[in-house]
């Protein structure tokens, strides 16, 4: 269409909202407030009927229009620790001058040490991901070899290469989590708010996990069709770069479609809550947990509801037993850290009730031995130095059991910190910066991969073209050099994710449940025969 008849329509459209006005007089005041309206109404003084909006008026509009979408998109582009906070939302200590720090711990939450926790555990996750595609020999403990006698390979330091022991960390906390409010509302007797607590989790929960990996699943398939992934897939796989362990690479296909569509059927057999066995989606091998959360947390939901009115023993008793049962014998870690977490949760609360306080001191040795445990090295520990015992007196009845200790460790740890003060071993967990790892914790454990497995490989081996690879100093600057862009990179992604996908699910999650549920204090339902 020409641009004179393009107008021409416009003109006539616009012109069939019109209405007709009087004669009458416009004040200065009136001018005053017109000036400051976003639409000109056409107003005359006389009594034909004048369109009420105009092709200048609506195209004045624009700048306008543009103005806020760009302002909306820096705000959103821009990480959240560089944008101004408010005493109700901090985020890192810089951005907290105006807050003193007992006013900041005043407005954390009981469980806030979790929060940080999480994020802690989710970071180090990151770092191992990154780290053992170009370190491999760092997956050993200290002493495995007389080579291995390097400092980051020293329990409790090696933590960041302990990445089995950081998910059943998660899953503890997330049994801890979901089960706290709903051991409150039975301990209180509410079982009339038990019930529409567990109803709410339980409904919002699958749209809560799963849409979020939704969103980055076909986000990654987006990216591999734009290319982001060719040039990695090339060197990293083909000419053998990357010397360390290296994920599977995702498909490659080819049409946008069909690239899309493939994504979306592979989310949607990872997102089968039926499957117990563990599916490692290509696009992002990272994502197994997440049916894993899903699953367990129906398990933690049904556990609290059978046992609701039972007295407090009996449901400490047998959330133990049942944990017992699922690691010793059923294979069935996940479930008992789950459980686990329940437990512990319980007996926080028993503990705030009585205002029983742990002692430091006491705990901090138990904290440390969580840790030791907890770096139990994935590659040989039964050859180690100070893990061959402990691998030796593994259960033989267990079936995963490169999963025992660390499932035993997350337990321990998350009990001492519980168990502590929130002045004492819980304040590293609670500082500005671990609360802010612990917002973005989800976001950063769906973010990390594809991140490391594209802009990680290529910023590696480019930095590699000018230091070279085959010095020490060579090879570990190009990795260090490229580490900064990715880790960069990764906490601006992170941050995005989070206020946009991770939030706005949570908001969807609400919404949805507000407009389905049936209000209680509402009509029965007639039923229709």
């Amino acid at each position: 269409m020409p641009p004179h008849d393009a107008t021409k329509w416009l003109q006539s459209t616009l012109s069939t909202f019109a209405r007709p006005s009087t004669p009458r007089s416009i004040s200065a005041d009136h001018n005053h407030n017109r000036s400051h309206s976003t639409l000109s109404i056409a107003s005359t003084t006389t009594s034909e009927s004048k369109p009420l909006l105009s092709v200048s008026s609506v195209l004045s509009i624009a700048p306008t229009v543009a103005r806020h979408t760009l302002r909306t998109c820096i705000h959103f582009s821009v990480p959240s620790f560089l944008q101004p906070t408010t005493p109700s939302t901090p985020i890192l200590p810089a951005n907290q001058t105006s807050l003193s720090r007992a006013s900041r711990a005043h407005m954390l939450s009981s469980t806030a040490y979790l929060d940080g926790l999480r994020g802690t555990a989710a970071f180090l996750v990151f770092i191992y991901h990154f780290v053992y595609g170009y370190f491999p020999t760092l997956e050993a403990g200290f002493g495995y070899r007389s080579t291995d006698m390097n400092p980051l390979q020293l329990p409790i330091i090696r933590l960041y290469m302990c990445g089995a022991s950081m998910v059943s960390i998660f899953f503890v906390i997330s049994g801890y989590v979901l089960s706290y409010k709903s051991i409150t509302l039975i301990r209180r007797r509410e079982y009339s708010s038990l019930l529409s607590t567990l109803s709410s989790s339980t409904f919002r929960r699958a749209i809560r996990l799963f849409l979020p990996t939704l969103v980055s699943v076909l986000s990654i398939a987006a990216l591999i069709q734009c290319g982001a992934f060719t040039w990695a897939w090339k060197h990293a796989r083909h000419k053998k770069e990357i010397l360390g362990w290296r994920e599977q690479d995702p498909p490659i296909l080819t049409g946008f479609s069909r690239q899309m569509k493939d994504a979306f059927w592979a989310w949607a057999r990872m997102s089968n809550p039926f499957i117990w066995k563990e599916y490692f989606i290509t696009y992002d091998p990272h994502l197994w947990t997440i049916p894993v959360e899903f699953r367990c947390s129906m398990v933690v939901f049904l556990s609290l509801l059978g046992l609701s009115k039972v007295k407090s023993w009996v449901r400490l008793t047998t959330l133990s037993i049942i944990a017992f049962t699922c690691l010793f014998h059923l294979g069935r870690w996940d479930v008992c850290l789950f459980l686990s977490g329940s437990v512990l949760a319980e007996l926080t609360i028993i503990r705030s009730e009585k205002k029983i306080k742990g002692n430091n001191y006491m705990l901090f040795p138990i904290l440390l031995l969580g840790l030791y445990l907890a770096s139990q090295p994935a590659h040989e520990p039964g050859k180690t130095p100070g893990y061959r015992m402990i691998t030796y007196y593994t259960p033989k009845a267990v079936s995963e059991k490169a999963r025992f200790w660390p499932a035993i460790a997350a337990i321990i740890i998350v009990f001492a910190l519980s168990s502590s003060t929130p002045k004492g071993l819980q304040r590293p967990f609670t500082t500005g910066f671990a609360q802010y790892l612990g917002k973005i914790s989800y976001a950063l454990y769906l973010v990390h991969g594809p991140v490391c497995r594209s802009l990680g490989y290529w910023s590696v081996i480019k930095i590699w073209e000018y230091t070279g690879r085959t010095t020490t100093a060579g090879y570990i600057g190009g990795v260090l050099g490229g580490g900064v862009l990715v880790f960069a990179t990764v906490f601006w992604v992170s941050d995005i994710f989070w206020r946009i996908v991770d939030v706005g699910c949570v908001k969807l999650a609400r919404w949805v449940e507000s407009i389905c549920l049936v209000k209680t204090d509402g009509p029965s339902e007639k039923i229709v025969n």
